[in-house]
């Protein structure tokens, strides 16, 4: 278990990735051999931090023997319900507060409750289900989403919770 100093020094990291970190050409390929093409516009519909994160979590899956296409582009689109209902994304004020207030759950609560873009990046799991399913994701995407987003715990669905929280 981290401490939750170590946890905060994580969480400024993870925000200084998102800030810094873009896609490179070998990771655009690896996108589209993964998604289908209405996964891709969804998934270039997310803000570079957001395509950053999900990517460094797919690339990790990977390197630890995933290789179930629907399963990793689960991976690529598990934060799209951080878009608003009219695509626009989560701004990075709004992001950095999300990081910095995890491990501190009461503060994150309490912002929660007057900042819509908070109460949204904290139940994006269930809306990511909604959106891949109206932007036209295969059905097995929208079900490893759904899967993730009812909290079911199987091999699979921990071992991305663990890749996630380490990216």
């Amino acid at each position: 278990m981290m401490s939750r100093m170590t946890r905060v020094r994580y969480r400024v990291w993870q925000l200084w990735r998102a800030l810094t970190g873009r896609l490179d050409a070998q990771e655009r390929v690896f996108a589209a051999q993964i998604l289908s093409p209405a996964e891709q516009r969804l998934y270039l519909a997310m803000p570079s931090y957001d395509q950053r994160h999900t990517m460094d979590v797919a690339l990790l899956l990977g390197r630890l023997g995933v290789t179930d296409h629907a399963l990793l582009a689960m991976v690529l689109l598990h934060d799209i319900g951080k878009l608003r209902d009219d695509g626009r994304p989560l701004g990075i004020w709004w992001y950095g507060i999300g990081v910095l207030s995890r491990p501190f759950p009461t503060l994150q609560s309490w912002l929660a409750r007057s900042c819509e873009p908070l109460r949204r990046s904290i139940a994006h799991e269930q809306r990511s289900v909604a959106m891949a399913l109206n932007g036209g994701a295969r059905p097995t995407v929208v079900t490893w989403l759904e899967r993730l987003a009812a909290g079911e715990e199987n091999p699979d669905l921990l071992l991305f919770r663990q890749a996630d929280d380490q990216c």
